[in-house]
């Protein structure tokens, strides 16, 4: 369902810790365990815990023992830490959210094939009676097409408008835009268009002949990009990939929107619902609708697009995968005009996003995707996560990202051991204050407001030596929003005063919940 943070009951001790020497040297059991020896690691197997173990404070005795008893979780917790110049606060109001398992395991997983069955099963499971077309005999356009976009052209140059989309000059006094470049490179089109357009039918694969727009030709070894066609007319983008921390790609959305938009480069996008509530700096040309009133506007209920992307993940056959999370959204586009920098709401739906449940115990969703590099210069070959996401409208799926499927592997340990909770916290709050004190070098101060701390799992990995493999650990993630403080100099200098970051799916922060160690969700280690 989706989450509200919970006003939490003040009976809660709170706890205000004021940490000093930011810049020191953080305590080895903070560091985080990097590379092959986080990835490789044997786990040492924990005891069995007696049923009926007396839980934590303020929980039931149960006759199960849960992961919440064994770590001595509470429902809920609440502090505020401070580092020494009173600039940086995390101010932690949290529900404590644990799966109702008895244990936690470390797992192997590696790449699932992205091989030709695997392609078929997906293009069956979303276009089993759909016409599937290359993407450049659908996309090309007739002369009928070209001719009245070239009318329209040759009408502004003729009124003397020579700026229509009201890019404006260089600095030399010379139209950003070239009108006379434009309506040439139109005449050109327009005497290599056809008359009608000839749909080629194609089957989705990899290592198909493709043109190469000048005259040529080239091999897509590693990619498709098709358009399927359902029965009912509706048009989708289908592209597959597999290239660099993305072995398996798979991305479908709905063109119709395209189509029917008059802006002919409008692009469009889908974000939560929460972070066009909750940012001021972005600018909506519709008011936002209430969120009591999203439902309404989507047109279907929540419970009908869990439908509709159940059936889909069923089809998918992948073990464990179920609903994890979802959020309101709204599809937005921008005009290409750089003096109205408006975002247009296109639609609104339902961001559903899935994620693997293994015994019991979900992979923690997060909005980021990992497979990041630790810099520039680095050439080791990465691999993000895992990720399933739908985006649904009264008119069905519009948009399906489907990412990097593991292979659930062999268990290497049955039951781990893992830190308590209040080892955990201390953690947190040391490394909070520890990471973000950079942030110092260029604000005049950040609040962190979390509120949610979750127990999951989440894949490691060592990029250096096999970036096809990896562990799922548990871990504990922190969610929840942070808003900054510009410096008086740059609020001068036409900065607004505060800024933040509103998802609600991003983790501050990720340990490992056996040993302590500070996890880069980015890097994926």
């Amino acid at each position: 369902m989706k989450r509200k943070t919970p006003a939490l009951i003040l009976g809660m001790m709170i706890s205000t810790v004021l940490l000093t020497g930011c810049a020191e040297t953080p305590e080895d059991s903070l560091v985080k365990m990097k590379g092959k020896e986080a990835a490789e690691k044997i786990y040492e197997e924990a005891a069995e815990i007696p049923e009926g173990q007396a839980g934590a404070e303020g929980t039931e005795n149960t006759d199960k023992t849960t992961i919440r008893d064994i770590v001595g979780a509470p429902e809920t917790y609440q502090s505020t830490v401070t580092d020494e110049t009173g600039k940086l606060t995390i101010d932690t109001n949290a529900v404590v959210e644990i799966p109702e398992a008895e244990k936690a395991s470390a797992i192997a997983v590696s790449q699932h094939p992205f091989n030709q069955e695997e392609i078929d099963r997906i293009t069956d499971t979303f276009f089993k009676d759909a016409k599937i077309y290359t993407s450049s005999s659908y996309f090309t356009r007739t002369k009928q097409q070209v001719l009245k976009e070239l009318t329209t052209w040759k009408g502004y140059l003729a009124e003397g408008n020579m700026d229509p989309n009201g890019w404006g000059k260089d600095e030399n006094g010379n139209y950003n835009l070239d009108i006379y470049q434009v309506i040439e490179n139109l005449e050109q089109e327009y005497e290599n268009a056809p008359e009608e357009k000839v749909l080629e039918e194609v089957k989705p694969q990899f290592g198909l002949e493709a043109d190469d727009g000048m005259g040529g030709t080239y091999i897509m070894e590693d990619n498709f990009i098709g358009v399927a066609v359902t029965e009912d007319g509706t048009p989708f983008r289908y592209i597959l990939n597999s290239s660099g921390s993305t072995p398996m790609s798979v991305k479908i959305e709905n063109n119709k929107k395209y189509e029917q938009n008059e802006q002919a480069d409008a692009l469009f996008f889908w974000n939560s619902y929460d972070s066009f509530s909750a940012d001021n700096d972005i600018h909506l040309a519709e008011p936002l609708p209430a969120e009591e009133e999203m439902e309404t506007e989507i047109g279907i209920s929540f419970e009908e697009a869990k439908a509709l992307t159940d059936e889909k993940v069923a089809a998918l056959q992948i073990p464990g995968m179920e609903l994890a999370d979802w959020e309101y959204g709204l599809c937005t586009y921008q005009t290409n005009s750089p003096e109205n920098q408006d975002m247009h709401i296109s639609d609104t739906g339902y961001i559903m996003h899935y994620t693997r449940k293994v015994d019991g115990i979900p992979i923690t969703y997060s909005s980021e995707y990992g497979g990041a590099l630790e810099d520039m210069d680095s050439e080791m070959e990465t691999w993000s996560y895992e990720r399933l996401d739908f985006c649904v409208t009264e008119d069905g799926i519009d948009q399906v990202e489907f990412i990097n499927q593991y292979d659930i592997g062999q268990v290497k340990t049955e039951r781990v051991n893992l830190k308590s909770f209040d080892e955990i916290m201390d953690i947190y709050e040391k490394m909070m204050l520890i990471q973000n004190a950079d942030t110092l070098n260029s604000e005049d101060g950040r609040v962190y407001h979390i509120d949610r701390i979750t127990f999951g799992y989440s894949r490691i990995y060592e990029p250096a030596t096999d970036s096809k493999s990896g562990v799922l650990v548990p871990v504990w993630d922190f969610f929840g929003s942070f808003e900054g403080f510009y410096t008086e100099e740059q609020q001068v200098q036409g900065a607004p005063e505060t800024f933040g970051n509103y998802d609600t799916n991003m983790s501050y922060l990720t340990i490992n919940a056996i040993d302590g160690s500070a996890i880069d969700r980015g890097l994926g280690y």
